[in-house]
């Protein structure tokens, strides 16, 4: 299964312009020089790193926070929960009345953070469709930006909420604002675009997909580690503070430092309305019926792979709370440090270890199979053993799978179209989030008394879903690039 060096060498882009009359811009390599390139890489992922720490910081302060404001409400003044400044009871003894308002408390913290998630996701489901395709116009620090800022007004309001000690419902404003400049999805989608404008269209624009997520998952490990004792010994105001003030920071580095790659285009504003033609036509417009056949599968296989990542890491915190673990916010914060180290250090060197003697696609399967293996291992956790055995070791490869299928798609795309891409994922990941998040969470509620893991049961039956696809994308994949390059043969002339 070793890569082909000739379907390695042809570009997935077609020479032409495209049909919109926009030429695409430079590819690196060509008009810019590697090692301007290089730089571009390097410092988009200083600021992936810069966010992820400061969305590492907020994301375990908002659910353990709305868990231990509905503890207090629902354990009212038993008191057991005195001395729970930051915790909520744990209670193991499933004959004890505090194990049942235990269960309710779960149940109802679900919902509320599952609220939470639909409503940022839900405006950003529009809003990315919008900012993606407005960012092959006027550029990706624009849309680095406005993602960003919508970070910190998120992280602005949860403060004052915290500090003044607010109804909880104020977080809908929070939640909405990120959702509005496009939240996490839309910040996926400035780094992608980013990515692909400064690699050129063969494997190592996947590898630096795969290394944007090894960044965040190595600055997420070492923002764990700190998050717990930092939660446990100040409570929740002064990380989300931290938190607002990290993301200021990495504003600042976006404006003063990065390199603008997409260029503003010498044309009217888009509408709305030509923005969702504009990303439509990767999918409608762009190259054969088999090309176009098989965008559309990648899609559906992204789809699968990024629906339990977008809705599951609130429901990963309520299972390692409750029975049988009964974590603290430091254990929780040292396994999230292991998980995070041993996936990104060994994880990432296995997938380009494995890139030398397969081709993408072949690796993105066998990253599928990591993730199943993982999701299983969480499902019939009975003990801290389970859990760092689940993705640390099982699933160890199973975060590649959705880089390498970006990276896959954006091969498939012409140029001046990554932007438009890019925003029909981060469309799709929000309505994963939007749609998955209650439907996990339903899960989660339905089984929380008598088998908390059945909900990663599911989300494995998600992974199986992709590995399916994959088996059918594959062959076909491979179909395309031969007609590819057998009409390359034909139209280079021979000497």
């Amino acid at each position: 299964m070793a890569t082909d060096s000739n379907n390695e060498k042809s570009p997935l882009l077609s020479s032409q312009p495209d049909t919109d009359g926009i030429s695409p811009p430079s590819i690196c390599g060509e008009k810019r020089g590697r090692r301007s390139c290089l730089f571009n890489l390097v410092l988009a992922n200083v600021v992936v790193c810069i966010l992820t720490s400061a969305s590492s910081l907020f994301s375990p302060v908002l659910s353990q926070y709305v868990y231990h404001r509905i503890s207090l409400q629902v354990f009212g003044n038993d008191t057991r929960t005195r001395n729970f400044s930051t915790l909520a009871p744990c209670f193991q003894n499933t004959s004890d009345p505090g194990y049942l308002l235990q269960e309710r408390a779960q149940i109802e913290s679900s919902e509320k953070l599952s609220e939470f998630t639909i409503a940022s996701s839900g405006i950003a489901v529009l809003c990315n469709v919008i900012l993606g395709t407005y960012s092959d116009f006027f550029g990706r620090k624009f849309l680095y930006v406005i993602c960003m800022t919508g970070y910190v007004l998120r992280t602005i309001v949860t403060v004052i909420i915290i500090h003044w000690n607010l109804d909880l419902d104020y977080l809908f404003l929070a939640t909405g604002l990120y959702g509005l400049c496009g939240g996490s999805w839309s910040f996926t989608l400035a780094s992608c675009a980013y990515t692909a404008d400064n690699t050129p269209p063969h494997q190592s624009r996947s590898l630096w997909m795969a290394v944007i997520e090894t960044v965040t998952g190595l600055s997420a490990a070492l923002t764990s580690l700190a998050v717990g004792y930092f939660i446990q010994a100040t409570g929740y105001f002064y990380p989300s503070l931290t938190s607002a003030l990290v993301n200021v920071l990495g504003i600042l580095v976006v404006i003063l430092f990065m390199e603008e790659t997409c260029p503003r285009q010498q044309r009217s504003c888009i509408t709305p309305l030509q923005g969702l033609r504009n990303m439509m036509s990767v999918y409608v417009f762009q190259g054969t019926r088999l090309k176009k056949g098989l965008i559309w599968l990648g899609l559906l296989i992204f789809l699968f792979s990024i629906i339990n990542n977008s809705s599951g890491s609130n429901l990963d915190t309520l299972f390692e709370m409750n029975l049988p673990f009964c974590w603290s916010p430091e254990k929780m914060g040292l396994f999230n440090t292991i998980t995070y180290l041993v996936k990104n250090l060994v994880g990432v060197f296995l997938v380009k270890g494995l890139q030398y003697c397969m081709t993408d696609e072949v690796v993105a399967l066998v990253a599928t199979v990591s993730a199943i293996g993982g999701d299983l291992m969480w499902g019939f956790a009975t003990n801290d053993f389970m859990l760092y055995a689940g993705v640390p070791v099982v699933g160890l490869v199973g975060f590649a799978a959705t880089p390498i299928i970006r990276g896959i798609m954006s091969k498939m795309a012409p140029q001046s179209k990554q932007g438009a891409l890019f925003a029909s994922l981060a469309l799709v990941e929000s309505a994963c989030s939007t749609f998955g998040t209650p439907l996990f969470n339903s899960i989660y509620q339905e089984t929380v008394t008598y088998w908390r893991g059945a909900v990663f049961i599911a989300m494995g039956a998600m992974h199986v879903a992709a590995l399916v696809l994959y088996l059918i994308f594959v062959p076909l994949f491979r179909k395309e690039q031969r007609q590819r390059q057998e009409v390359r043969q034909i139209q280079t002339p021979k000497s």
